[in-house]
């Protein structure tokens, strides 16, 4: 590896890289954290009550979400109606929810077979064979169907859509939680905070009749994305002493390409097995360091940008120049990272 690209992974030691992740953690638990609890709600909604408050009496928290959509309550009920793994989809990153594969696929279109759902059935997570027959059950059921107005479920919550005028609405989103610890606030609510809010964006541009991202962004970020594996990849086999460790990235990527066929998801998987695996070949025990930095700031990512597919394409595209030309400059020598395996 060049000397320049091992100086800059060098530049990221592990005892400045542990205070950064660190103070990273005490943004989250200040203020991301109590924005993500409360996103895109005003006080009147998170104080005001909702079909569904009086079903949990042990209730200890809980969350308000909502969102303005510049479509009728009809319509809004229409895409929200079908949501489920066997039905329209979740509206949200299929190529995070097939990296186990979920086999879930997104629907663009309002389907008439899927606009019933009342007290009893559900919104589907995985297949019923998902994992030899243990997604048989894996339902959130409906516990409030009001046609039009408000869809309660048991694991997602409520969701009430409340007309402004005849072509508005506002979706406000209800969810409870249990009590609050550590892995509730750094594991479990990180992860369901990514995924509703790109659903609530994904079901807006959906009833929106508008693309969510426009078809330029998508281009940019999809060449950042299929760049990346084309790179990874390429120093795997390119190494004599590192080809066989591409074993390890492939295996990650069959789950989504086996069952959902989701080539993104194999794509997400791939890379990031493959970053990280490389990074270890690399440069040993000095990529611990850029490793953690690295991961932390994915985890923002996901949680801030409103698509976090577009903004890591972006930065794969951007990065990836940077990373050539530091490969590509001149030098003098090929130092053997200091801990190498």
């Amino acid at each position: 590896m060049h000397t320049r690209l091992a100086a800059v992974v060098e530049l990221v030691r592990l005892r400045y890289a542990i205070p950064f992740v660190l103070l990273l953690v005490a943004v989250y638990w200040m203020g991301v954290h109590p924005w993500m609890t409360n996103w895109g709600s005003t006080v009147a909604e998170q104080q005001m009550a909702l079909p569904g408050d009086d079903l949990d009496p042990d209730r200890v928290g809980r969350s308000t979400l909502a969102l303005t959509i510049n479509a009728p309550s009809d319509v809004v009920w229409q895409w929200l109606v079908q949501i489920g793994q066997d039905r329209a989809g979740f509206y949200s990153y299929t190529w995070l929810e097939n990296l186990i594969g979920a086999d879930i696929h997104n629907a663009d279109e309002i389907h008439p077979e899927w606009q019933h759902l009342v007290v009893g059935d559900g919104w589907r997570l995985v297949p019923p064979d998902y994992l030899w027959g243990l997604g048989k059950d894996m339902v959130s059921p409906v516990l409030i169907s009001e046609p039009d107005q408000a869809l309660v479920l048991d694991m997602f919550g409520a969701h009430v859509i409340v007309p402004i005028d005849e072509h508005t609405s506002r979706l406000i989103v209800r969810g409870e939680s249990g009590p609050t610890n550590l892995m509730t606030m750094m594991v479990a609510d990180p992860v369901v905070f990514t995924m509703e809010r790109r659903m609530l964006l994904g079901l807006k541009a959906r009833a929106e009749g508008r693309p969510e991202v426009l078809p330029a962004l998508s281009a940019i970020a999809q060449f950042g994305w299929v760049a990346a594996g084309i790179t990874v990849a390429g120093l795997f086999v390119g190494q004599r002493r590192r080809w066989r460790w591409l074993v390890l990235p492939v295996a990650a990527a069959l789950p989504a390409l086996l069952t959902s066929n989701d080539v993104q998801a194999g794509l997400t998987a791939f890379l990031a097995v493959g970053i990280t695996v490389l990074g270890f070949l690399t440069f040993g025990r000095s990529w611990w360091g850029s490793f953690l930095v690295i991961g932390a700031i994915v985890m923002l990512t996901l949680l801030l940008a409103p698509d976090a597919y577009l903004a890591i394409g972006f930065a794969f595209a951007l990065l990836l120049p940077a990373t050539l030309l530091l490969l590509l400059l001149p030098h003098s020598s090929e130092p053997v990272a200091e801990g190498g395996w």
